[in-house]
């Protein structure tokens, strides 16, 4: 019998998270998903279908496909295989990180060159998202480099209809409404179908973020002014009224004295009497001097104290002291700079040192490969002998492996040691050679519309 774990009647005690109280091992990117409008890809989305769109944004997962030998991705991860239940499709990328359910979603227009070199202004439909950089070495190379992103659309839920541009006379699949599947991370040479959309450090984001906060902090400081205005002034000017009510009364009370001290009868006093009066005068006069006393020694303890000017030297010392160290600091700053200059250089010739090695070695893979499709004539073979350098072991593999299958080759008849990586009934072609990489919904769109033709 399994473990069982049975929930007891007391409420559960939650843990008050707060909303930074993430995991540290992630990473928040900046993604660029699509601008609205025509795209080279044939397709043509509103500003209003991508706003609907939008709401499916939170939660997509953000995948790539990362090859291992060329250190960086490459495009959607699309293997066709080819076997005895005839061609079918796999995909190889995997997740990376994900759009948080909280995450800002916004248009934002930036200025970029098309493929004839004009300038156009693009609005982009943008969010952020997070990486797990810390289980994943590579995805440090979207959030400290940046890469290019192409956006998967669910192919079930995707509803649109093709029209023919009047001008132009091109034709383009109007969306009218689909939901995002995966934003998928790119290889740097893979060109998206939406030509500056990439997944970065955030930047714009950061910007508005800052923004906000300079906003909400001078809108807290006004609202405690205005409190302050509402309560405590108020209260200050209730008791200044009460002080000045106090003083008129107490002044009002003297001249009352007075008054009645000037109109009460003269009567005539003993000696001892005057000698009281004298006292009285003399006490007075004492208690007077006191009081001045006091008050002047109270103002003395009041009034600032002023340092003697022989004591601002250590102050001046110290100071020149400080400035002294800083000139220290930074001549230690640019010693420590220079070798790292100095390694750096060391560093890069290393660098290209191997990278001309690992060039020499990929040159003689690529021309044992092309060697071992010897069922192909040279002129099967040109374009991929012309642009070795161009191609990646795995696109002239595939290049190759389709000019077989074109060609109606007898693959029983193969040598076997030449094909250790291949199963027996089964063909393998990858397909992200390609320049600028064709969402298998809209391939699946157009081969649907030409067999309909």
């Amino acid at each position: 019998m399994m473990h069982q774990s049975i929930a007891t009647i007391d409420s559960p005690e939650f843990i008050n998270l707060q909303p930074l109280e993430i995991n540290p091992l992630m990473s928040s990117c900046e993604i660029k998903v699509l601008y609205v409008g025509e795209n080279r890809n044939q397709s043509y989305i509103t500003k209003e279908v991508a706003t609907e769109m939008a709401k499916t944004l939170r939660g997509a997962p953000i995948v790539g496909y990362y090859k291992e030998e060329q250190e960086d991705f490459r495009d959607h991860g699309e293997k066709m295989v080819w076997d005895g239940d005839g061609v079918r499709f796999e995909c190889q990328t995997k997740p990376y990180g994900f759009v948080a359910p909280d995450a800002r979603v916004w248009f934002q227009k930036f200025k970029e060159t098309d493929d004839f070199g004009n300038e156009v202004e693009r609005e982009y439909l943008m969010t952020t998202g997070y990486l797990w950089t810390g289980q994943y070495e590579e995805a440090k190379l979207a959030t400290e480099q940046g890469r290019p992103q192409s956006m998967e659309l669910d192919e079930e839920t995707l509803d649109g209809h093709w029209s023919t541009n009047s001008k132009t006379g091109m034709e383009f699949f109007i969306i009218n409404d689909a939901i995002f599947s995966k934003l998928c991370i790119l290889g740097e040479d893979v060109e998206p179908c939406f030509e500056g959309a990439r997944i970065t450090a955030p930047e714009v984001s950061k910007q508005f973020t800052k923004m906000d906060d300079e906003f909400r902090s001078t809108l807290f400081t006004m609202m405690q002014e205005l409190k302050s205005a509402l309560q405590g002034g108020y209260k200050m000017e209730l008791e200044d009224k009460n002080v000045e009510t106090e003083v008129t009364t107490a002044e009002e009370k003297v001249e009352e004295t007075t008054v009645a001290a000037e109109e009460a009868p003269i009567v005539e006093e003993a000696p001892v009497a005057e000698n009281i009066e004298e006292n009285s005068i003399e006490a007075a006069v004492e208690e007077n001097a006191e009081e001045v006393k006091e008050e002047e020694s109270a103002e003395e303890t009041n009034e600032p104290e002023v340092a003697p000017v022989e004591e601002e030297a250590p102050v001046v010392e110290e100071t020149v002291s400080e400035e002294t160290e800083e000139v220290k600091d930074y001549a230690l700053i640019e010693q420590e700079l220079n070798e790292l200059k100095a390694k750096y250089a060391e560093m890069e010739t290393k660098y290209q040192e191997l990278v001309t090695f690992k060039e020499a070695v990929d040159n003689e893979k690529k021309d044992a490969l092309i060697n071992s499709f010897y069922m192909l004539s040279d002129e099967d073979k040109k374009d991929v002998i012309e642009n070795k350098q161009k191609y990646s072991l795995e696109e002239i593999e595939a290049k190759l492996s389709v000019i077989c299958v074109r060609n109606k080759v007898n693959f029983d008849s193969e040598d076997s040691s030449k094909n250790e990586d291949k199963v027996e009934g089964q063909t393998t072609y990858s397909l992200d050679g390609s320049a600028v990489a064709t969402p298998a919904w809209l391939a699946a769109l157009k081969s649907n519309r030409d067999n309909n033709k």
